[in-house]
């Protein structure tokens, strides 16, 4: 898709007692002609010593509980109307 893009952003950097920390966020974006869809992430921080510098992931809690209750919603639409097709067939 030519309107799909992944974007990978840093943030302020930060000092702090030697480190220097910088948040790295991520966006998906798919733009439409009427309409537009973004979502925004945190997706990791990066740690320099001085001497190195290391990328620590954050894991995201909350996208993961969305993507479970999207799972669970989708499994329960399913689950009734399987029953709705098995009341129907009894009814007939």
């Amino acid at each position: 898709m030519k309107n799909l893009s992944i974007q990978t952003r840093t943030g302020t950097t930060i000092e702090k007692e030697g480190l220097t920390l910088q948040p790295v966020t991520q966006s998906v974006l798919w733009l439409g002609q009427r309409f537009g869809f973004v979502w925004n992430r945190p997706y990791a921080i990066r740690v320099d010593d001085g001497e190195t510098t290391a990328q620590v992931p954050i894991v995201d809690l909350t996208r993961i509980a969305i993507i479970i209750l999207w799972g669970l919603t989708a499994l329960f639409s399913l689950m009734a109307v399987r029953n709705q097709l098995k009341t129907r067939r009894k009814d007939q």
